[in-house]
């Protein structure tokens, strides 16, 4: 998966080549197919790849509820980052809007 890819299209390409496979007689166990997608997963996801290796047994999670597990955390991660970019968003207006306040002194 690359840094920029969601687990949406690296998971249609993980299947193709899956299917390509079974196509030509080999046969790969369910397992194995989901070691293979949670070590492909990019550094960023080192934390969810952990979180569901110690927490599920991964000899009987099925590719289906993996894959699930990861749309709902990209999900939730990019509802995150928007949440961000608005607060972000909102302290910068704040600042313009300190910047133009002007103090006035009366003269004497």
């Amino acid at each position: 998966m690359e840094p920029d890819d969601n687990v949406t299209k690296m998971f249609d390409c993980f299947s193709v080549i899956v299917n390509g496979l079974k196509g030509l007689g080999e046969v790969i166990p369910d397992d194995k197919l989901v070691r293979k997608l949670l070590y492909s997963l990019p550094k960023s996801w080192d934390s969810k790849r952990t979180t569901i290796i110690e927490a599920k047994d991964l000899k009987t999670l099925k590719l289906d509820a993996l894959m699930g597990s990861l749309i709902t955390h990209e999900i939730m991660k990019q509802g995150r980052e928007e949440e961000k970019k608005r607060e972000d968003k909102k302290l910068e207006k704040n600042e313009v809007e300190k910047k133009k306040i002007g103090i006035a002194l009366k003269a004497s």
